[in-house]
């Protein structure tokens, strides 16, 4: 909803718009949005203008603060306006002294998107079951896009210095920076860039800015499964129902790299497909799939396809691709990769990091395809120094994370003064719920991790396996 307001709002020449009541689609209460143009080369200072799209949801009770909270999206890909309702909810509270700023990234939502439709329009289900970053679509893009953008000049401090511009231009002079997932890496670098105007900063999913996305999604996702291989084993009613799953899952993953063809279901009109699964799309669906849920059903999709029955699996593996594929623009994410990730990393450090893991070098070699018909961004010196900072840092991280580990955590708080660093058991990526919103709440409206009530932390739940009900 709101990135279509975004895309007519690309429509129009680059000009301030102030802030004023959003029309719709948009549809939250009180919601204010605005554009502002920022030079695309903003050493130049020259050559093309685009907008930022910006929602603002203000403060909502009698008391207003003047520091607001500005929150910085996932991906690299993701429109910060398209997740403001659910952000709204989430850290509702925090609303009731403070506006809420959204500011879709350069690259993404309504500011001069970079969109890639990677499996087509509509999405083609044989090459989403197939192909991780299809090459011939890779090629289209690129020549689509750059009749719009200069894609060297996408990276992620410019980015942020364009936010730090509209910090200035809607009149804080100081603000709380919430990041998730990329985002985390992004408020890292506004921290570093702009430190003078932050008052605190919550990293949710914390991805280090030394990091060489994706070098260690295998790992990440090898540790994930693990995990809840380990969780199955000590719950008695999984084990029972389960008892070689780690078998059964290297079985699966064999059979799909000696080839064979599923029939799925078109998940836009329920019409039967045919597709070839290829071993690195599926074996990223399933990192995926831990993403966001505590891996009750993988146990059972692992079994049936043991058994024969690979559709589920599939599917939701297709289902996945094509959903990352709309949620993100894939331009932004391979700009950004393609100049600050990719080209920094070595054969050698790949096959060490990559070795014993289901997902293997698989991605990494993929997205070396992709940044090959690429263009390569200049970035600055110290993009890959950890920053050092004594402003307060909540970070908030998985046990099961298949993306950004505890550890990555722990790599970015060791330069933070300031720094607390949260870990929630059983949970994956920034999936915290209640108690998630409840610390974030309290450690913005305190500006300080001291006095935080962590007893819900440790509450957090072990996953309820799906078995058959005969083994209950």
């Amino acid at each position: 909803m709101l990135q279509v307001l975004g895309a007519l709002l690309f429509l129009q020449a680059a000009e301030e718009v102030k802030p004023h009541p959003c029309p719709p689609p948009v549809r939250i209460q009180g919601a204010l949005c605005a554009t502002y143009p920022v030079w695309e080369n903003r050493a130049a200072k020259s050559g093309r203008k685009i907008n930022l799209n910006i929602l603002i949801l203000p403060a909502t009770g009698p008391e207003k603060e003047p520091d607001p909270v500005f929150y910085l999206a996932g991906g690299p890909g993701q429109a910060a306006t398209s997740v403001a309702p659910g952000i709204g909810l989430l850290i509702g509270k925090v609303r009731a002294k403070r506006d809420l700023v959204f500011v879709d990234q350069r690259g993404t939502g309504g500011s001069n998107p970079l969109e890639c439709k990677l499996y087509g329009d509509p999405p083609d289900l044989r090459l989403a079951a197939s192909e991780l970053f299809p090459a011939s679509t890779i090629a289209r893009c690129r020549e689509e896009l750059e009749k719009k953008a200069d894609l060297h000049f996408y990276t992620t401090d410019l980015a942020m210095d364009d936010v730090d511009e509209v910090r200035a231009w809607l009149g804080y002079s100081k603000i709380n920076l919430v990041g998730g997932s990329y985002g985390t890496m992004a408020a890292q670098v506004y921290l570093r860039r702009h430190e003078s105007t932050v008052r605190s900063v919550v990293l949710i999913g914390v991805a280090p800015v030394d990091e060489l996305i994706p070098l260690h999604h295998a790992m990440a996702g090898q540790r994930a499964v693990d995990s809840v291989f380990a969780e199955c084993r000590a719950d008695a009613a999984c084990h029972a129902a389960y008892p070689e799953l780690e078998k059964e899952f290297n079985e699966v993953l064999a059979r799909v790299k000696s080839g064979g063809k599923v029939e799925i279901h078109d998940p836009r009109d329920g019409s039967a497909v045919t597709v070839q699964p290829g071993l690195p799309v599926l074996a990223e669906g399933i990192r995926h799939y831990l993403y966001s849920t505590d891996g009750r059903s993988l146990p059972k999709m692992i079994h049936q396809a043991y058994q024969g029955d690979l559709a589920p699996l599939v599917q939701m593996t297709v289902n996945d691709q094509i959903s990352f594929s709309r949620a993100l623009d894939y331009g932004l994410l391979l700009s950004v990769s393609c100049s600050e990730h990719v080209p920094f990393i070595r054969d050698d450090v790949l096959k060490k990091e990559t070795a014993g893991t289901f997902l293997g070098e698989a991605r990494v070699r993929a997205q070396q395809r992709a940044c090959r018909q690429w263009v390569q961004g200049e970035v600055p010196p110290d993009v890959h120094k950890l920053v050092n900072s004594s402003v307060p840092v909540l970070l908030l991280s998985g046990e099961r994370d298949s993306v950004t580990p505890p550890s990555f955590g722990e790599r970015v708080a060791k330069g933070l003064e300031n720094g607390k660093h949260v870990i929630f058991p059983h949970l994956s990526h920034g999936n915290f719920g209640l108690c998630g919103a409840q610390l974030v709440t309290a450690f913005v409206e305190a500006g300080s991790t001291d006095k935080l009530d962590l007893s819900c932390v440790q509450a957090t739940p072990a996953p309820k396996f799906e078995v058959p009900t005969a083994v209950r």
